[in-house]
């Protein structure tokens, strides 16, 4: 038996070695070279929840992103990396007969479709590039602006965009009633509107590890980060507080465990009273527990990148709750490669200023926005290299 003990224990060792060894082989670093330049005017902003690289047959890709801040009209702006001269600013009215109302997100599949969402309007207008308003669709069972118990809200951001299949558009969404409330037991975290009829579900439901009973926090700890994949029947499903990947299968509606792709470095988060969601309590819970922010599929290189983020120190929370500035806390990614094995884990140095929402995947490489706070005219982007 000691024998036995012994030997399990060099295995480990061993293993242990290997792993170290395979981690400080590679290191993250942001070139210096070869930066991305988007102009930034003054109807616009260096930072956007919500982007959009497109790709179109033998063009380069486009950038396209919402104005952060509400306007009227409201401005979609298209920047080409390649050339400045494809560079657009579309506009689109607030009310009349074109009227999209206020536009929190968008999605871009060609210049004669872009759908517009109106959040609180629960209202999604496709439209061409010239302002023209084609089609409007309604994501409420009645004519109230006002929460329902079964309603939800769309909420697309960089972690989890709209897209289309077919004559569906899915569109990520929030519960109007916090989901603590049915235990997080319901199908209500992505909308399929059926462009042809109008007619709307509601899928995508929460694992099994939420549904214990607990209130696991607001939005940043219980909405899931939604990516395609290889196949586009199928869609990357990760959630805030849970290691696993999951799939969801668009065409039988079900979401299964697709792959462990988890961080040893992430705490499991201790739950608090939902009576305490708005108190100094919840806030706190906000800024101290772990969680994975976003995964993203990588097409050219096969490769799945999945960002975490650390919770801040003790003493930042102290100064952040007393509306003082603290430490920025830290931010990771894990990228696994297409057989599903791990590649590395790598921290995301605070100098860079590196923005998650701006991760996107080109053929010559990964690139993440990272401008410094005393540039206010441009979008800088540079390429990220494991080495």
């Amino acid at each position: 038996m000691r024998i036995v003990l012994i030997l399990l224990g060099l295995a480990l060792c061993s293993c242990s070695r290997n792993v170290e060894k395979n981690t400080s082989a590679k290191s993250m670093t942001f070139e210096t070279e070869g930066s991305r330049v988007i102009p930034i005017n003054d109807k616009s902003s260096n930072f956007s929840l919500l982007s959009q690289v497109l790709f179109k047959e033998n063009a380069d890709p486009l950038y396209i992103h919402l104005n952060y801040f509400r306007s009227n009209p409201n401005y979609l702006f298209i920047n080409s990396f390649a050339d400045p001269a494809l560079d657009l600013v579309l506009e689109f009215e607030n009310e009349g007969p074109n009227g999209v109302g206020s536009v929190t997100e968008f999605y871009f599949h060609s210049y004669d479709s872009i759908f517009l969402i109106d959040r609180y309007r629960y209202m999604v207008s496709l439209a061409d590039s010239s302002g023209k308003v084609k089609q409007s669709y309604r994501l409420k069972e009645n004519e109230s602006n006002r929460p329902d118990e079964d309603s939800v809200l769309p909420m697309s951001t960089s972690q989890s965009r709209m897209f289309l299949m077919g004559k569906f558009l899915y569109i990520p969404c929030v519960p109007d009633t916090d989901p603590f409330k049915s235990q997080y037991k319901r199908k209500n975290l992505l909308i399929k509107l059926n462009l042809e009829t109008g007619d709307y579900t509601t899928l995508l439901g929460y694992p099994e590890w939420y549904q214990d009973g607990n209130f696991w926090g607001g939005p940043d700890h219980m909405l899931p980060s939604i990516s395609p994949s290889e196949d586009q029947t199928q869609v990357l499903v990760s959630f805030p507080l849970v290691d696993s990947v999951y799939m969801l299968d668009l065409k039988t509606e079900r979401m299964t465990p697709y792959f462990w792709m988890g961080s040893s470095t992430i705490e499991s988060p201790i739950p608090i009273d939902f009576a305490d969601r708005q108190l100094e309590i919840g806030k706190r819970f906000q800024l101290a527990t772990d969680y994975y922010f976003s995964l993203n599929y990588d097409p050219h290189r096969k490769e799945y990148w999945r960002v975490f983020h650390k919770k801040y120190d003790e003493e930042s929370i102290e100064k952040i709750l007393k509306r003082e500035s603290g430490t920025p806390n830290r931010n990771s990614v894990i990228v696994y490669d297409e057989k599903l094995e791990r590649i590395g884990e790598f921290d995301l140095d605070v100098k860079w200023r590196a923005n998650a929402y701006d991760l996107f995947f080109l053929n010559d490489g990964v690139y993440m926005s990272a401008t410094s706070d005393s540039i206010e005219d441009q979008l800088i982007f540079r390429q990220l290299s494991i080495q």
